[in-house]
C-alpha cells in the first residue's frame, strides 16, 4: 500500500484496473424482463396465510428445513401471484435472491437457455462476494457467458460461486 501511495509500483494500478474490469458482467447473456412484476402480485390483504408460511420458511434457520419449497396447485389458483409477491417482498427487504418467470408469450425467446445466467447476474447484483466469485468463474471460462447448456450454467454460475461465498452471505439465498 505504501508503494502504491508513493507511486513506486505502477503495477498495482494496472492490477486494480484489471480486477474492476473482471467484475463487469454486462457481457453475460441473460434474459430481460423475466423478473418479478408488480402488476402480477397478490392484492393487498389476500393470501396472507400462505405468504406468512413462505416467509417463515425463508427465515427458518433449522438445519432440517427443506431447501426447496415447491408451490403447486391447479391452474388459476394464484401460484404465480404468490411467487411474484414473495419475490418483490424479498427484493424490498434487501435479501440476496432472484426471480425468474416464464411466460407462454415469450416461448420464441428461448428463455430456458438463459435462466441460470440471469439468476447469477441477479445474485451478483445483490451480493459483492458472489459477484467476485462469479467474475472469477467467467474469467476462467469465457464460454459460460453464452452457453445454452443449463446443467453447466447451474454448476459453474450458481453452485460453485455460492459454495465459494458460503459463510459470507448474510441470510438465505432465495430463488423464485
Amino acid at each position: 500500500m505504501e508503494q502504491y501511495r508513493h507511486r513506486k509500483d505502477r503495477g498495482v494500478r494496472v492490477d486494480a484496473f484489471c480486477v474492476l474490469e473482471d467484475l463487469d458482467l454486462d457481457s453475460l447473456v441473460r434474459a430481460r424482463g423475466a423478473g418479478p412484476n408488480w402488476t402480477k402480485k397478490c392484492l393487498d390483504g389476500t393470501r396472507t396465510e400462505i405468504l406468512t408460511e413462505i416467509i417463515d420458511w425463508i427465515y427458518d434457520t433449522d438445519e432440517n428445513v427443506p431447501h426447496i419449497l415447491w408451490l403447486h396447485g391447479q391452474a388459476g389458483k394464484g401460484k404465480s401471484a404468490i411467487a411474484h409477491t414473495i419475490a418483490l417482498w424479498f427484493e424490498n427487504v434487501g435479501g440476496v435472491g432472484s426471480c425468474f418467470c416464464f411466460s407462454r408469450d415469450w416461448q420464441a425467446e428461448h428463455l430456458e437457455g438463459k435462466i441460470f445466467r440471469t439468476i447469477a447476474c441477479d445474485l451478483a447484483g445483490r451480493d459483492p462476494a458472489f459477484q467476485r466469485a462469479l467474475a472469477g468463474a467467467l474469467a476462467t471460462d469465457g464460454s459460460l457467458k453464452t452457453t445454452s447448456d443449463v446443467a453447466l450454467q447451474w454448476q459453474k454460475l450458481i453452485l460453485e460461486p455460492l459454495y465459494k461465498v458460503s459463510g459470507h452471505v448474510v441470510g438465505n439465498v432465495v430463488i423464485v
